[in-house]
């Protein structure tokens, strides 16, 4: 077996990519595991957990697994998405275990400002919660810069942040991520890593290895390339009259609302039958998503194209 820590060398290139220390680094089996190893670590049964919502559906099923209160946190809705900052912390003042924060976010594209991260920091340690910034599409933003958990790092020590190579360097099957807290926490995060899942397979992190060392050159294309798709598939929604979308400032998904009253997952099931394209229901990202699907852009541009034509043809 490897180290259950993840291999050294691995946390040591971690390590330099973050201008980190490699005891402050786990390797876990994608970034699900990340974020399911944080919360079975901090939460108990019954504690509140604040979640930044729309957000990835998994999410709520860690949460209950841990037997954790799930507090909404609705994104506020307008040309872009903002966070609810006086709403944290009128959740904070009730008590709060942990707030979890997708950054960019699937599904909406939110991606959260300096100022933000700022008031979410010193809330922390207003109030003594966590904050689990699950940053598996850091690499992947729009027009705007993304402000990682990391660049507060002085400032607190309940600060846990979760990356994965699944996104960044299509490993999606090789399943590595990591997480990255103060060395006190990830000693209490590897006992459960290690009951979950003993450790990650070795041949994945070496591949893990080849590509933080490797040629960058992939990444940067596949930004220029999600750049363009994310660009076709706000223009195609703008000329849907029955759509709207908030600015997608990161990660590769739309997160569009739709008029009048019927679910999501009604609309959603029509489009697949009759428009003959798939998105994914609002509802299931938690509060604030119904009256919304999600498209994903992470296609060929001949089938996003295609699909994006069938979009507007189902709203004539």
């Amino acid at each position: 077996y490897p180290n259950f820590l993840g291999e050294l060398e691995l946390r040591e290139a971690i390590a330099k990519k973050l201008k980190q220390d490699t005891k402050n680094i786990l390797v876990t089996v994608g970034a699900m595991e990340g974020t399911a190893t944080a919360i079975l670590s901090i939460v108990g049964n019954g504690e509140r957990v604040g979640i930044v919502t729309p957000d990835y559906c998994n999410h709520f099923s860690q949460i209950m697994l841990a037997r954790g209160e799930i507090v909404s946190l609705p994104l506020m809705e307008g040309k872009d998405w903002t966070l609810d900052c006086s709403g944290v912390e009128k959740e904070a003042k009730g008590g709060m275990k942990l707030l979890l924060i997708t950054n960019p976010s699937n599904p909406t594209g939110f991606v959260a400002t300096r100022q933000e991260l700022k008031v979410l920091v010193d809330l922390a340690n207003k109030y003594g919660f966590y904050i689990l910034a699950d940053e598996t599409y850091s690499y992947l933003t729009y027009d705007v810069p993304h402000t990682s958990l990391l660049d507060f790092w002085d400032q607190s020590d309940r600060l846990i942040i979760v990356r994965s190579f699944s996104k960044e360097y299509a490993m999606t099957g090789w399943r590595v991520g990591y997480v990255v807290t103060h060395e006190e926490t990830i000693k209490t995060f590897a006992k459960v890593h290690d009951s979950l899942v003993g450790c990650v397979p070795k041949i994945s992190q070496r591949a893990a290895i080849a590509a933080l060392i490797g040629s960058q050159d992939f990444v940067v294309q596949c930004r220029l390339v999600y750049a363009r798709r994310r660009q076709m598939t706000m223009d195609a929604i703008a000329k849907i009259d029955q759509l709207t979308i908030p600015t997608v400032s990161g990660a590769y998904y739309a997160f569009v609302r739709y008029g009048g009253n019927r679910t999501s997952v009604d609309i959603s099931e029509d489009l697949l039958t009759k428009g003959k394209v798939a998105v994914v229901p609002g509802s299931f990202f938690g509060a604030g998503g119904e009256g919304h699907f999600r498209i994903s852009f992470a296609v060929e541009e001949a089938i996003l194209t295609d699909g994006l034509k069938r979009l507007g043809q189902f709203f004539l």
